[in-house]
């Protein structure tokens, strides 16, 4: 017979889950039922976090989205690399389907989220970490902090932790329009119901506070990752935009700012190279998937020849015991 604290749980997870999709169902009224989203609700205590992999080859690629940006943006290209190697997409904590998470919203906290995350719902490694923008510095402190579970990073137009002061002019810049935070336009036409479902839940009230909470602590953030001891020399590729973006002020090119903070990304690992993508703006995902799927898959096949090295290794130093 179950105790009166496992049927505790039990309700808290079905009103916790039925929290999470109410929005789905008011939203989409047409429908009678209400949507299930085909990743997994993992418990953390008394958090719930959603992730979805899709492909079975190892290693895993995980990816981590910029600030404000939705993991259905990256869905497509998640399918399409998804042939080659497993890859799971997750919504950080207030985000999609998600519910908020505790504390501040640091880089330290979300990589110890996203740690258990991975930790309860058994998600094999060892992993390559895609970062890009706000999620470069997820992927930075994965890899440090985590360096025996980490094969390779990808770092895509990354933060950089110097980008507080190195562009604070931006901050000067008038503006007559007010804060745009939440979306209110509809989802992209182009999108599947399943993605447009996801990018409404990103339109919403929770995942406004969590990006809030995450502009608020930036400055945390970036200290933390700044603060942070040298990364393994493992596979790191540098993706960075070709198309200039920011302005000139005060006699400081920002743009060219931009491009040396990515350039000293490099200095992360001694294995490390840099993609320069001429046709593309800060959302590389959207103008060349292609650039990342390739330097993707390059960071995976360097990954797979030394976990096979390391094996090789291994039973060599056997034989000779």
């Amino acid at each position: 017979m179950p105790s009166l604290l496992s049927l505790c749980i039990r309700r808290f997870k079905y009103f916790v889950a039925v929290g999470l999709l109410w929005p789905v169902a008011t939203a989409f009224a047409d429908s009678d039922k209400p949507f299930r989203p085909p990743g997994q609700f993992v418990y953390l205590g008394m958090q719930v976090m959603y992730i979805d992999c899709l492909g079975d080859q190892s290693p895993t690629v995980l990816i981590d989205v910029g600030l404000g940006d939705s993991s259905a943006n990256w869905y497509k290209l998640a399918t399409r690399l998804s042939q080659q190697v497993r890859v799971c997409v997750y919504d950080r904590a207030g985000y999609g389907w998600s519910n908020t998470g505790p504390g501040e919203r640091t880089t330290a906290q979300i990589t110890n989220e996203l740690n258990q995350l991975l930790e309860t719902a058994a998600i094999p490694g060892p992993y390559i970490i895609v970062g890009h923008s706000f999620g470069g510095f997820t992927a930075r402190y994965f890899a440090t902090r985590y360096p025996d579970k980490t094969a390779g990073v990808v770092l895509v137009e990354s933060s950089h932790p110097e980008q507080v002061t190195r562009l604070a002019n931006l901050d000067t810049l008038p503006s007559d329009a007010p804060l745009k935070i939440a979306r209110t336009e509809p989802a992209p036409e182009f999108m599947s119901a399943f993605e447009k479902r996801w990018y409404l839940l990103n339109s919403s009230r929770k995942a406004t506070v969590a990006q809030m909470s995450e502009l608020r602590a930036f400055r945390i953030s970036a200290r933390q990752v700044g603060e942070l001891g040298p990364m393994p020399d493992i596979p790191l590729a540098v993706l960075t935009r070709g198309k200039e973006q920011l302005p000139v002020i005060n006699g400081v090119a920002l743009e060219q700012e931009w491009q040396d903070m990515q350039a000293d990304l490099l200095t992360l690992s001694r294995n490390s190279w840099q993609d320069v993508i001429e046709n593309s703006g800060h959302k590389v995902y959207a103008d060349a998937p292609e650039a990342i799927i390739a330097n993707v898959m390059k960071v995976v096949d360097l990954a797979r020849n030394n976990a096979q090295h390391a094996s090789h290794d291994n039973e060599a130093a056997s034989e000779q015991l």
